[in-house]
This record gives C-alpha cells, structure tokens and sequence, in this order.
C-alpha cells in the first residue's frame, strides 16, 4: 500500500511555505536547493501573510483529505478479490440446514454487504462434493461425511476430499426418529422390517441411518429416499412407518407434525449406540433434553449426535474468511433468532472439526487464545 507523507517547509526570509509530497524534508535549505517534482510553493509578503497562512492551511487540508483518501483506497484494495456475492451449499429445502443457511446468508449480508443465495444439495456428502470441485463458497458438512471424504474412507471410496477447509463449528446433530404414536414403534430395535424414510440420498441421515440398523444388527425392509417433507407426507398418509433424521434441535418436522398427531420420537440407545460408535468414533452418545417435543415433557431422549461445520476451499481469500469468521461470532445473534440450535456457535467448539481449518480461520482462533491441535492446521 503505498504511504503519503505531506511535510510544510517554513523558509523565514520571506514566510515561504514549501509543500512537498515526495516525503523529503528540507528544513533549513533555501528554496533553490530543495528539488521534487511535486512541490508546491506558496509566497508570502508581511503585507498579505495573514490570507496566506489561510490559503496555505486550505491547502494542507486538502493535501491530508487526499492522503486519507488515497490510503482507504489503497486498503480496500484486497478486497477485489473477493466474491461479489456468495452461495450457500445446504440440503433439501425444509430441512435445518436450509433454514440454517438462510440466516448465514442474512448475516453475510447485515454485516459485510455481501448477497447470499442458499443452494438445495443433497446435503453434506453432496457439499463435500462441490467444494471439492469449487463450486461453492460455502458449505454446511457433518463430521462423519467430511471426515470420511478428507480420509477417502466409506462413501468416498478411495478418493479423498481435501480442499474443504473448516471455519466454524455450526451445531451437533441428533439423530432422532418418529413413528405415529399407534404403530407402536418405539425403539431402533422396533424398525426391522420397516419402511423408513431416512432423507435424500447424499444426506447424512440417508448414510448413516442404514448403517445404525446394521450395528443394531438388522436391515430395514425398506429405506425411502426423499425430502423430510414428502417424507412426512407419506408416514401421515400410512405409506411409511418411520420417518429419521441428523439435525440439531428441535426438529421442524416433529414440531409440526406433534400439531395434529401423536407421536413416538427415539434414537439409538444402549447396545446399539455403542455398537456404532465403536465402528465410527466420531460420533458420541447425546440426550434430546426433556421437553422439546410434546411427546418427552418429563425425560430425555437417548440417541447419537455428530457436530456440523462450514467449509470453504482452500483458495479462498485469508483475509475475507477471517472477516466472515469474526462477523458469524460477533453477530451470531442473528443466527440464533433463525434457528436456536446456533447458541452452539461457540469459538471453543472448534476443536471438534474433522478435517483442516482455512489459514482466515485459523488466524481469529489463534487472536481468541483457542489452543488448535496440530491436526486442525493444514499442511
């Protein structure tokens, strides 16, 4: 960026002010001497000194204006590269994650001047996907998937994953299931030889829900690929028995359908929790705290929970994910006032991404005293 320097150079034999921008000073020389190409000299006699000293002063407060303007310019130069406007990789349209993005896009927009628009994916294995191939500015991923993609380990097959880079944790996911009340489906174990709907395919539920049944040591009779809300639809219309997900809480759908019907809301649990986890270390055990649906007012619900984060690409501007990184927690109030689940927008829990963080990021934790494990700082 380059520096102005403004200096005013008083030559007493005749009240001469020398104003010189190439920032040499040349106090004491006689005006002869002092040599810029960008100097200006202003004389004055004892008879008008005084309108002198004036038109000099309007001159110097012209030459700071410039300076101050030439080095706001020279700072937002950086910013050109940056994006003009952003999208947003979410899921199906109805799920948390869409809800979710559309308050980060509002968020983007309130405090950097930046429009978002929210792209429906097939969620976050799909996500890992496009940012791998640069197609999104930002995407919304669960551990399980992205770790699974920057390792090539399960759906990735081999291949790994490794331009996403993490810039915050979002929320942990629980994952829950519903059936109607008169079905008399309570449990995991309950849903062998089921029809159950487990969200679109390329979703972390549709992933690892049929894998939960076979830790559980069971397969569904049917797994139906499709958005929560078609899937809802079938399970009131008798089609589907069971309906699951991996979102924070509460979950809109079980809200909504607890409006006119009784329902059953489970996870996993016991044996077959543990089971699981002991085959995907990633995940933990977690309770749906009581009173977040009609149906649990005086007991907490057992089930497994994974975290979500945002990534970028690797390529992307230092300086603009820190700003968008320092923005999300400065104003996470925003956050929070579209979907509750954000209160877990935390600094302190960023240790628990799976994969990198962006150099952006890196750099805001390290100002908030986060102790980052080595295996967050990409190499």
């Amino acid at each position: 960026m380059p520096i102005l320097k403004a200096s005013v150079i008083w030559w007493p034999y005749d009240f001469s002010y020398l104003y010189d921008f190439d920032g040499a000073l040349h106090w004491g020389k006689p005006l002869h001497m002092v040599k810029t190409k960008t100097a200006m000299r202003l004389s004055f006699t004892d008879s008008n000194m005084e309108v002198g000293m004036k038109r000099a002063m309007v001159v110097l407060l012209g030459v700071v204006a410039f300076a101050a303007l030439t080095c706001s310019l020279g700072l937002a130069q950086p910013k050109a590269a940056w994006p003009k406007s952003v999208t947003v990789g979410a899921a199906p349209v109805g799920g948390t994650y869409f809800v979710w993005a559309g308050g980060f896009t509002k968020l983007l927009n309130d405090t950097m001047k930046i429009p978002g628009n929210v792209e429906s994916t097939g969620g976050p294995v799909h996500n890992v996907q496009l940012v791998e191939d640069n197609k999104l500015d930002f995407a919304m991923v669960t551990n399980g998937p992205a770790w699974e993609g920057w390792n090539g380990e399960g759906w990735a097959k081999g291949r790994k994953y490794q331009n996403q880079r993490a810039i915050f944790p979002m929320y942990s996911s629980f994952f829950q299931m519903y059936a109607l009340k008169k079905s008399g489906i309570q449990t995991v174990q309950d849903l062998k030889g089921k029809s159950v709907g487990v969200g679109p395919i390329g979703g972390t539920p549709a992933t690892y829900w049929p894998l939960i049944f076979e830790a559980a040591g069971f397969k569904a009779g049917r797994i139906v690929n499709a958005s929560s809300a078609d899937l809802n639809s079938q399970l009131k219309d008798g089609m589907l028995e069971a309906n699951g997900n991996s979102v924070g809480l509460p979950w809109v759908t079980i809200t909504e359908i607890e409006t006119t019907h009784d329902v059953n809301v489970f996870g996993p649990a016991g044996a077959d929790a543990d089971n699981f986890i002991a085959k995907y270390p990633y995940f933990a055990k977690a309770m749906i705290p009581k009173g977040t649906y009609k149906c649990n007012p005086d007991r907490g619900i057992e089930t497994l929970t994974v975290w979500n984060f945002m990534v970028v690409h690797k390529s992307a501007p230092d300086d603009f994910v820190y700003e968008v990184v320092k923005n999300t927690f400065d104003h996470v109030d925003i956050l929070i006032s579209t979907h509750k689940s954000a209160t877990e927008v935390k600094p302190e829990n960023i240790i628990y991404s799976p994969v990198p963080l962006h150099p952006g990021a890196v750099k805001y934790f390290k100002e908030k005293g986060i102790q980052l494990p080595d295996s967050l700082i990409a190499k």
